[in-house]
């Protein structure tokens, strides 16, 4: 129990030291105001499609009267010349080729379709932005354990009655609940502005389009909304782990911080490049690390036999091993020096 209780207050001490800095809230305000942008960017330059339009009782019918009007002003768009078309008019166009097929679905499917700018939308697609959130996380855990040994600080924490072990792992719990408060204060925003900005569904049932296919398919969102959000959540405490243990490796701020970000741009090519070459592709770490690919709404794996419970337990042991690395140094470095 005192062992416990020590290594909360460790925690717990790193928290306050974090959270009394002002570059913190900082870093908060700006996903606010990354929402306010996109929010307003949506707001003033529409499809010439109503984004908010609800529909009644009768929504069948309303619906299919849509489809049908939809589908003629398409096809007068279609016989216009392109040499005249504005650019309302392109906006427009790929409005309509996205709203027909939609209400087309909900229709066939018997679900009363919700206004195109609604909440559920607005949850799925916080997705998009996790990497912002990833990289405003890798700047605070970055300098974890680097700044210690920049700040010669390092020395006056080891003389502490705390065993290394201590020290290390709770500066590595205190970065998972800096990824934990930074994803869950993005999507709270992003729910917030949804239902200040956008319209309420009217079901639990939400069609999704499948990327690749250009399909629609019926979820039953929350199950599915959950599920998104934890492998973003898995996502960036990937990298607040490789943040923090390269903060233990190099005992450099700006090494940690470059090659945790330079990682988070560049694995993708990289895994694209392997995957073109070979099937072993799915035996490298960024291959699995966003278990987001698996669902239909946001791509697809480098390969087809790669499957979710695979890549779940693949970054879970990778995990351990990268954690495994950063404990061994940490706990045989002499910081004598």
């Amino acid at each position: 129990m005192m062992e416990v209780k020590a290594l909360l207050k460790l925690i717990h001490n790193e928290w306050i030291k974090y959270f009394n800095r002002l570059s913190t809230y900082i870093m908060l305000g700006m996903i606010v105001g990354l929402f306010l942008l996109m929010t307003f960017f949506i707001i003033t330059f529409g499809s010439g499609v109503d984004m908010k339009k609800e529909y009644s009782d009768d929504w069948k019918q309303e619906v299919s009267a849509d489809i049908k009007k939809m589908s003629a002003d398409l096809e007068t768009l279609d016989k216009k010349d392109e040499n005249k078309f504005s650019q309302e008019d392109f906006s427009k166009i790929a409005a309509l080729q996205q709203e027909i097929p939609r209400l087309q679905f909900y229709l066939d499917k018997n679900v009363k379709p919700p206004a195109i700018n609604n909440v559920f939308d607005n949850l799925l697609s916080t997705t998009n932005i996790i990497n912002f959130v990833i990289i405003m996380v890798t700047v605070i855990v970055s300098s974890m354990m680097s700044r210690e040994h920049q700040q010669g600080t390092i020395k006056l924490l080891l003389i502490r009655p705390a065993s290394r072990a201590k020290i290390f792992f709770s500066k590595w719990l205190t970065s998972l609940l800096i990824a934990l408060t930074f994803t869950v204060f993005t999507y709270l925003i992003s729910g917030l502005v949804g239902l200040l900005t956008g319209k309420m569904n009217p079901s639990s049932k939400h069609a999704v389009l499948n990327m690749m296919e250009g399909k629609y398919h019926m979820e039953n969102f929350w199950p599915y909304f959950f599920q998104i959000f934890l492998n973003d959540l898995l996502y960036v405490i990937i990298f607040a782990t490789i943040a923090y243990v390269l903060s233990v490796l190099f005992k450099n701020t700006a090494i940690s911080l470059g090659v945790t970000i330079g990682l988070l741009f560049f694995s993708g090519l990289i895994t694209s490049f392997i995957a073109g070459k070979t099937d072993l592709v799915k035996f490298i770490w960024p291959a699995n690390w966003s278990l987001n690919q698996y669902m239909d709404y946001l791509g697809a794996p480098p390969i087809d036999d790669m499957t979710y419970w695979f890549s779940l337990v693949y970054n879970i042991i990778a995990l351990i091993i990268t954690l495994g690395i950063g404990y061994i140094v940490f706990k045989k470095r002499d910081v004598a020096d």
